[in-house]
């Protein structure tokens, strides 16, 4: 036990119930047991006589004191290490057993390992404690002779020693300035009448020696000349300094001797030490001053001591035992927002919301209690931030170093909202395939009840199911698109007949009137259609959202004036191709986005109609399809005058590429026998839904289940002289060969096949660039029959096959 087995205990305790005892069980660990007693009186008599290192006592006892009220007798005895040991656990009672600064609170019932650790912790400490007030009473009784007069303080700048030069010097007696502030006590002004603050000295030496004028306690000023040194403990923190001062003869003199330093060889360094009992690297501070950095290590020399107090830029303060403010620097005074003064002896837990009390006043308060440091982090609702508080054993409370935090707690939320979505859109990834699958056979066989019921009565039902299923579609791809960041499937797209189609199936709001404005001769834009419609959907949606009581929405396509986009460029007649841009904007007549919500309108799920279960993935979703379209999109808003919304989509060179596929264009029908087509497509409605569609319209149709038939089937055509003429190819085959393997052994038999490719994975890059993997086409499910037919129709025309039916 490195020297604790040496330790003397009193036990104070009284029989208890069940016969066990405190004391029994400290001798069976081997501890000395000086005395047992049973009232809180006798305890007292037998310390006086006895002294022994470490008292363990219980609260409840015989007499009129109790062991809290012995705890507090103890104290006027000098330094006194105190553990209870009580069943006692009350908040009333171990807030009167904390003001104690007890060395340790053990609850009974303990274990014998619980009790050998208090009484080791308690010891290490005591033995600690009286080890330092050893050196430091050493260097007091150094001090004491000397002719200069000599002030140490502690790191909250409270006075811990005066000797007798100060004395005279300052005109306060020890008994009086110790306990003090040092700016009460040692004051002093320059040459010119202004304040100076106390210098603090390299780790190597002292600072340098300085002539300034000191007020004494009748007010008179006294000519001395001064330097400090800093105390640090052996972590080489700053726990403290002392002041060197003697006092000049009048008038000052140019040029004086130095003053004698007070050195103490210590790890091969000559530094003034004294040792104190803080236990946090903090400095002295005062209200007002400017603060700077300070890294670990020695502190600058002629650096003033407030500068290095004020160092630690993030808030500093001190409370004692009873949660009252006993310290606090500038930082400090204006996160809370009051002056030092207004803030001393104010409750720590009045400047925090109650809720940061009930969350975190435990956690402190153990700490305060087994002078244990302690890390919490706190919400700040006042002004909406978070604080880090880093707490340390400091006199009788804690000292509390204060950290704005908020930027950190935003980060980790964003990566964990961000880690969400991966999730989410993993989730969605794995279920995407099959559902659309579902929505495909949905879609379908609506389509073709519609097509055959067409002017019945049932009619309208059939177009509401297909409405739905098309929603359904749209919510799977929007959540594809933002939690994958889906690549587009681009096709040439005429804008106008876009918003058109958009607003036939665009339900109305009442109240709301809807402007549409389309500027004529706008070029086809290379987009995905389906991407787009969600973009204009979420605009229009939250247009018609911030207009609760009715209003406008007002549609613009336009192409913008290139020199009002970028006025710093210089163009010629005809502007880079590059630069040119169409713009769907929305605009809406509501009550506009306030200026602090505005820069977090497109982070994912913030929004301000939370109780309207928004789910704030709107303007993200918007703008993770403008990216992909290398556009953007941008918000301009002020309150009371409502908000525009511009999407910027390039009008680029894709759509040039896709329409040299002839996708875009009417294929020209030439009589002939019917063509054939390969299905490759594993789930059967699917698969029996396609067959159904092309075979009603001519087609001649083979159907396969796995990558492995359909190179099988290819093969058996070609060697018959009956090739396909095109394939139809589903991308993902579970357990099976998919589209892309099979794709590429049709290939390595046939150079001139013709492909489409066919998925619910919409965000798959095959479905973006179907040509980089030797597709012709893409067909992303869920589709409509009649959607089938063209792509089918116009892949073939594009190729000089002929197709059948019309």
């Amino acid at each position: 036990m490195s020297g604790l087995e040496r330790i003397r205990i009193l036990v104070i305790e009284t029989e208890n119930p069940d016969g066990s005892s405190v004391a029994a069980d400290v001798v069976k660990l081997g501890y000395e047991v000086v005395a047992t007693c049973r009232s809180g009186e006798e305890g007292l008599t037998r310390f006086e006589e006895l002294r022994p290192d470490l008292v363990l006592t219980d609260i409840p006892l015989e007499g009129e004191l109790d062991g809290v009220d012995t705890a507090h007798r103890l104290h006027q005895f000098g330094h006194v290490a105190v553990v209870y040991v009580t069943a006692c656990a009350d908040l009333t009672t171990v807030a009167r057993a904390r003001e104690t600064q007890p060395h340790g609170y053990l609850l009974k019932p303990f274990t014998q390992d619980e009790l050998r650790l208090s009484i080791e912790v308690a010891a290490t400490r005591y033995l600690e404690e009286m080890e330092r007030r050893r050196r430091e009473q050493s260097y007091f009784e150094a001090f004491q002779s000397l002719a200069d007069g000599v002030i140490a303080a502690d790191l909250a700048g409270v006075i811990v020693f005066v000797n007798a030069a100060a004395e005279r010097i300052t005109g306060w007696e020890a008994a009086e300035s110790v306990g003090r502030s040092l700016n009460e006590v040692f004051r002093i002004f320059g040459q010119d009448g202004e304040p100076k603050e106390v210098e603090i000295a390299d780790l190597g030496g002292q600072s340098n020696d300085r002539l300034v004028w000191l007020t004494d306690r009748s007010g008179q000023r006294v000519a001395i000349q001064d330097r400090t040194a800093a105390i640090r403990d052996q972590q080489n923190s700053l726990t403290g300094l002392i002041i060197l001062f003697r006092k000049l003869p009048m008038p000052l003199p140019r040029e004086v001797s130095p003053v004698e330093p007070i050195t103490e060889k210590q790890e091969g360094n000559s530094v003034a030490v004294l040792g104190t009992a803080a236990a946090a690297p903090t400095p002295l501070v005062e209200e007002g001053q400017e603060s700077m950095a300070v890294a670990q290590g020695p502190a600058q020399s002629g650096a003033p001591l407030i500068d290095v107090v004020e160092s630690i830029s993030d808030p500093l303060i001190a409370v004692d035992g009873r949660w009252r403010m006993v310290f606090a620097n500038a930082s400090a005074a204006r996160l809370f927002e009051r002056s030092t003064p207004q803030l001393l002896g104010t409750d720590f837990w009045s400047l925090l919301p109650p809720a940061a009390r009930e969350a975190h006043h435990e956690e402190l308060a153990h700490a305060m209690l087994h002078r244990q440091a302690v890390n919490c982090e706190m919400f700040y609702e006042e002004k909406q931030t978070w604080l880090e508080f880093r707490g340390y054993p400091f006199a009788e409370g804690l000292l509390m170093l204060v950290k704005d935090i908020t930027e950190r707690r935003c980060e980790e939320e964003r990566k964990s909202r961000m880690d969400r979505l991966e999730s989410l859109g993993l989730l969605a990834r794995g279920f995407a395939h099959d559902f659309n699958n579902l929505l495909t056979v949905l879609l379908g066989n609506l389509s073709l009840a519609e097509m055959r019921l067409r002017g019945s009565n049932a009619l309208p039902e059939l177009q509401t199911a297909k409405q739905a299923t098309l929603q359904a579609q749209n919510l799977v791809q929007q959540l594809l698109t933002f939690a994958r960041g889906g690549a587009p499937i681009k096709r040439p797209t005429d804008l106008s007949e876009l918003l058109e189609a958009f607003f036939q199936h665009h339900p109305r709001v009442n109240g709301i009137e809807y402007d549409k404005e389309v500027q004529e001769g706008l070029p086809p834009v290379a987009i995905d259609p389906a991407q787009i419609r969600r973009v204009i959907s979420n605009m229009v949606r939250n247009a018609e959202q911030s207009q609760a009581k009715g209003g406008r929405v007002m549609i613009r396509c336009y192409a913008p004036d290139l020199r009002e986009l970028y006025p710093n460029e210089t163009f010629e007649d005809d502007l880079p191709p590059q630069m040119a841009r169409v713009v769907i904007e929305v605009r809406d007549q509501g009550e506009g986005i306030a200026p602090e919500n505005l820069s977090h309108v497109f982070e994912p799920y913030y929004s301000t109609r939370k109780s309207e279960n928004a789910t704030g993935l709107g303007l993200t979703v918007c703008e993770s399809i403008a990216k992909a379209h290398s556009g953007s999109i941008s918000v301009r808003s002020n309150l009371g005058e409502g908000t525009v919304v511009r999407f910027y989509l390039p009008v680029d060179s894709d759509a040039e590429d896709i329409d040299a596929l002839g996708l875009a264009k009417e294929p020209e029908i030439v009589e002939s026998t019917a063509p054939r087509i390969l299905v490759l497509e594993d789930d059967p409605l699917v698969r029996s839904l396609i067959t159904r569609n092309l075979s009603t319209q001519g087609f001649e149709v083979v159907e396969s289940a796995e990558g492995t038939e359909t190179v099988k089937l290819y093969q058996e055509a070609m060697g018959e002289g009956r090739t396909f003429d095109l394939v139809i190819l589903d991308l993902s085959i579970p357990n099976g060969m998919g589209g892309v393997r099979t794709m590429e052994k049709l290939r390595a038999m046939d150079s001139d096949v013709v492909a489409i490719v066919s998925s619910g994975y919409s965000d798959d890059p095959v479905m973006a660039k179907p040509a980089a993997y030797g597709f012709t086409a893409v067909l992303p499910k869920p589709y409509e029959p009649v959607d089938m037919l063209r792509l089918v129709r116009n892949v073939l025309s594009a190729r000089g096959l002929r197709s059948t039916g019309s």
